[in-house]
């Protein structure tokens, strides 16, 4: 008989998701801004252009330059050597490590490099898009959670998207054989568990079964990889949805404002 998972937040299984909320053009003054919230994890986006760059060498003649901030406001987070999260259960606190041991830098530019392939930069040639990621608070699925925040700003922006990234967080059992117990969107008591490794995995929602990249924290087996894969392919299929539902909210809330003034 299959043992049911219980996790701490309260979950029964590997495969479910923490209840999802957003807001679009919550900010004023970019382009466009999305606030995203996966259980306790807020995450604060917003996307500045495409506009001219102030530096000249910052410009591509034929495309545009996709620039991340990653600001997870920690009080000690550079040069931090901690590899798996606080463990302590606290979760509000954005003083913990930005994920796992990696530096803002290390996650600026995967978080670039996942949205780059995304993005029509050939239709904006000689500008920038920046894109300014704000964790508002840390309670696991840290780094999922801003690209997805980022995806809804850059929707938000109109900006001209050749596919639809999703991010999705996996816990995977460390070693070669453990490869069953797969959770999805961990909490950060979970990710703090060190049986556990952990993977985020960017899939292309617009292309059936399409990996676009993904970033690992520990070992695990071949098996392991491939079964999260597959949970984040089902996990996309739901973030699509609420996408979907975000932007149509925010269009029927935009065309009642344009007719009542």
């Amino acid at each position: 008989m299959k043992q049911t998972i219980k996790r701490p937040d309260g979950r029964t299984g590997g495969g479910t998701l923490r209840p999802l909320a957003s807001e679009l053009s919550c900010l004023q003054r970019p382009d466009g801004s999305a606030k995203l919230s996966s259980g306790p994890t807020q995450i604060l986006a917003a996307v500045y252009g495409p506009a001219a760059p102030r530096l000249s060498g910052r410009e591509v003649k034929d495309r545009a330059v996709v620039s991340v901030v990653f600001k997870h406001g920690s009080k000690s987070q550079g040069g931090s050597s901690s590899t798996k999260g606080n463990g302590n259960g606290n979760n509000n606190n954005t003083g913990a490590p930005p994920a796992y041991g990696a530096t803002e830098r290390e996650l600026e530019a995967f978080i670039a490099e996942s949205l780059v392939q995304c993005i029509d930069v050939k239709r904006y040639p000689r500008t920038v898009i920046e894109i300014v990621i704000q964790v508002i608070k840390a309670d696991g699925s840290v780094v999922g959670t801003a690209i997805n925040a980022a995806v809804l700003a850059l929707l938000d922006a109109s900006i001209h998207m050749t596919s639809l990234p999703i991010a999705c967080t996996c816990l995977v059992g460390r070693g070669i054989e453990n490869n069953k117990d797969i959770r999805l969107d961990p909490t950060a008591v979970e990710e703090g568990d060190e049986e556990f490794s952990t993977i985020v995995i960017v899939t292309n929602a617009s292309k059936e079964r399409s990996v676009i990249a993904s970033i690992n924290f520990g070992s695990y087996g071949l098996s392991s990889f491939l079964s999260a894969i597959e949970g984040s392919f089902r996990a996309s299929k739901t973030m699509v949805a609420f996408f979907r539902l975000a932007v149509e909210q925010k269009v029927v809330r935009e065309s009642k404002t344009l007719w009542s003034s």
